[in-house]
């Protein structure tokens, strides 16, 4: 059996979704018979190993819409500074902009740009993930964007500063295929026959594009109309096996194309975060979250909607059953947990890592650590995690917290955790909280807001932590500032750490595996699958 997990994009702040699917890779990994695979459709600027490789995921497994088009294998850039220099030939001048950005500046006329123009190099663990060239008379213009992994992969070509084409190369360093845009909008795709996605499917009908025009055939060449008929296109030739399972992680933009070409394959819709939005409940009319509206208006293609706690399975079933469908609601959580505590913990040093976005409302925690300070003048607050720095920064500075308040960036935290004596978190809608579920395997107490879904699931009040309720005012930070204080100052604080590790272990590993094997394969613990074969297409 092979499962293809649809994905929109994956970036260096890699969210829930991105790890959600870590986790779903790991676990996949031990069931005898399954081949998965984790396909991006969303055009990128730079190379898809250097994010997928920062989660473990294996070059075989990741398939990106545009390596597909053009048969390129997910592998590490390796092409050097100095043999692109080579290339260049012309005289020019090496000039360090910033640590991994290099300006190559012409000194003299010749091919690629006139003199007074430059190469800007972009690199990635030392090699060149890409290059813009631009010229700089008449003022300055970017002209192209070039893309490397092994070899040159695909060229970006812009007009007034914006893109207009793309072109994508095979290995050999044959066209693929050509897309024209408008904005960001893709406007039409052309395949040439050195794709390997068009000539293995010359001969199979095509599907439709989004204006209900089959694709052309015209000189050799395979003209695609639109994002959804590209999409298509590939989706119908990837899904070539009446077993093949899909599971959408994010169904905007993929789920449109997906119906059309998916027949009698079972499709799995994740749910990630609240499915519907609050506000309109309150209203009694319920309007769905975009990325889980087809669930409702198409339930006859989706076989099972999977979330990852209990209580959003009730909800989301009654209200399924309300709709008038008895669609399958199966709880799978998203990740796992193994218990790692540490033998020695700083108990007033705090934590909590997530996307640095409004949403997580990480300038609440600034405060409330700035409040609790007052009363317990010993403690500090890591912040992991990549996003809008700035902002941030600055509420750090406006309470005077810089010197126990720090941005820590991207980091594994497996062997960090354990020495943190409480995790915090201001976040008001998860799904389910995977940063959540891992500091409770290192015995962490956790203190939030009590809202779904995730922080009710994983926190008994009192037990291994504290949820104090969400009103939106300013009486959060002093009602979270009270929360930190009472966990932290706790005589009871061994018994509540031993707590958090009683309930991380509900999510052992093996218990959630044999979950995804009920879900795919009907029942069964799995087994250990030998060496995954090789991709799809």
């Amino acid at each position: 059996m092979r499962v293809f997990n649809f994905n929109k994009a994956i970036g260096l702040a890699s969210s829930g979704v991105e790890y959600a699917q870590k986790y779903r890779r790991e676990l996949l990994a031990g069931l005898a018979g399954v081949e998965d695979y984790y396909v991006f459709t969303d055009y990128l600027s730079t190379n898809i190993a250097h994010l997928t490789g920062r989660l473990g995921f294996r070059p075989d497994q990741v398939l990106w819409l545009y390596h597909l088009l053009s048969g390129r294998q997910t592998v590490p850039g390796s092409v050097t500074l100095d043999a692109f220099r080579a290339w260049v030939a012309q005289p020019h001048t090496l000039e360090e902009e910033t640590p991994g950005r290099v300006l190559l500046r012409l000194t003299a006329p010749g091919t690629g740009a006139p003199e007074g123009g430059y190469y800007r190099v972009f690199l990635l663990d030392g090699a060149v993930d890409r290059v813009e060239t631009v010229l700089s008379q008449p003022g300055e213009q970017l002209v192209t964007v070039a893309h490397y992994d092994e070899s040159l992969s695909h060229v970006e070509h812009y007009l007034d500063g914006r893109p207009v084409r793309r072109s994508f190369y095979t290995p050999a360093g044959r066209l693929a295929a050509e897309q024209v845009l408008a904005g960001q909008e893709i406007v039409q795709t052309r395949l040439t026959p050195d794709s390997p996605l068009w000539t293995a499917t010359s001969g199979r009908p095509q599907g439709h594009g989004r204006d209900g025009q089959r694709a052309l055939a015209y000189r050799g060449d395979l003209v695609l109309d639109g994002r959804s008929a590209l999409y298509q296109f590939v989706f119908d030739a990837l899904l070539s096996r009446p077993d093949d399972v899909v599971i959408v992680d994010r169904a905007v933009d993929v789920i449109d194309a997906l119906y059309p070409v998916i027949g009698s394959r079972r499709l799995l819709s994740v749910v990630h975060a609240e499915h519907y939005d609050l506000k309109q409940a309150d209203d009694g009319v319920l309007l769905w979250n975009n990325h889980y509206e087809h669930v409702f208006t198409r339930p006859d293609l989706v076989d099972t909607v999977v979330v990852s706690t209990r209580q959003q399975q009730a909800r989301l079933r009654a209200q399924l059953a309300e709709a008038g469908t008895d669609i399958e609601v199966a709880w799978v959580p998203v990740g796992y947990a193994e218990g790692h505590p540490s033998a020695s913990y700083r108990p007033h040093a705090l934590v909590t890592a997530s996307r640095l976005a409004s949403e997580k409302h990480l300038d609440l925690l600034v405060r409330a650590v700035a409040l609790a300070r007052e009363r317990l003048p010993g403690l500090s607050l890591d912040i992991y995690g990549e996003g809008q720095r700035d902002p941030l920064t600055a509420v750090i500075d406006e309470v005077g917290a810089a010197g126990y308040v720090s941005l820590r960036g991207h980091q594994e935290l497996d062997e960090v955790l354990g020495q943190y004596g409480l995790y915090v978190t201001a976040s008001t809608s998860e799904g389910f909280g995977l940063s959540l579920l891992e500091a409770l395997a290192q015995g962490l107490p956790i203190v939030g807001f009590d809202v779904e879904y995730g922080n009710r699931e994983l926190v008994t009040p009192g037990r291994n932590g504290e949820l104090v309720p969400y009103t939106g005012t300013d009486g959060d930070v002093s009602a979270l500032a009270e929360a930190i204080v009472k966990v932290v100052s706790s005589p009871e604080l061994p018994a509540v750490r031993a707590a958090a590790l009683e309930r991380a272990a509900d999510f052992l590993p093996e218990r959630v595996r044999a979950r995804w094997a009920g879900l795919l394969l009907g029942g069964g613990e799995g087994g250990v699958r030998p060496g995954a074969g090789g991709a799809p297409c």
